[in-house]
């Protein structure tokens, strides 16, 4: 079945298109005209797709942190610092009790991370472990924490995938858009 004719959206005259797609019109005018509309567009979406290809492994890990880190501090928003009690600081930050760069299956655990003040508590004393310890046992109980030994050791060193990392970067950014819906209610 031959396709019906159409009139070139450019020069406006009446041809026969050789296939059924939304080809312009055979003149050389009006295919260079169809080009110069298409190529923007072309090459928004291929600069996009070339940059998501060339993203390593760990800029992958470090979007899915920020928005981890993101939800830990709405999470823990009317709570004070884990570690020493503070109700107020400049900035706050999502403490691991069971560092990330060394137990990397714990680094996306919500069990292992909570609001720590930035400058004193997390980099001043290093996570200040020993009072972050007394203050994950009053606030969830010493079974929480002997869980949390338990898992530290069996996933001290696990690596995660593209594909997880994505994944987890959509968990916690869909998890802090709900957070924040319930928070302006």
């Amino acid at each position: 079945m031959k396709p019906t004719r159409r009139q070139c959206k450019h020069c406006k005259e009446w041809y026969e298109p050789r296939f059924k797609t939304t080809e312009p019109c055979p003149k050389y005018e009006c295919r260079e005209k169809q080009l110069t509309i298409l190529t923007p567009k072309i090459n928004r979406v291929n600069k996009a797709n070339a940059k998501e290809k060339l993203k390593t492994l760990s800029e992958y890990e470090a979007e899915a942190k920020k928005e981890f880190q993101k939800f830990i501090r709405l999470r823990d928003k009317d709570l004070p610092c884990i570690s020493c009690g503070a109700k107020s600081c400049d900035e706050w930050a999502g403490g691991h009790y069971y560092p990330a760069g060394i137990y990397s299956g714990l680094m996306f655990d919500e069990r292992n991370c909570h609001k720590q003040c930035n400058q004193y508590c997390n980099k001043h004393l290093h996570g200040n472990l020993l009072e972050y310890r007394k203050g994950l046992i009053q606030r969830f109980g010493e079974q929480f924490v002997n869980e949390l030994d338990e898992d530290a050791t069996a996933l001290r060193n696990r690596k995660y995938t593209k594909l997880e990392l994505i994944e987890i970067k959509a968990k916690y950014r869909s998890k802090n858009k709900y957070v924040e819906n319930l928070k302006q209610q």
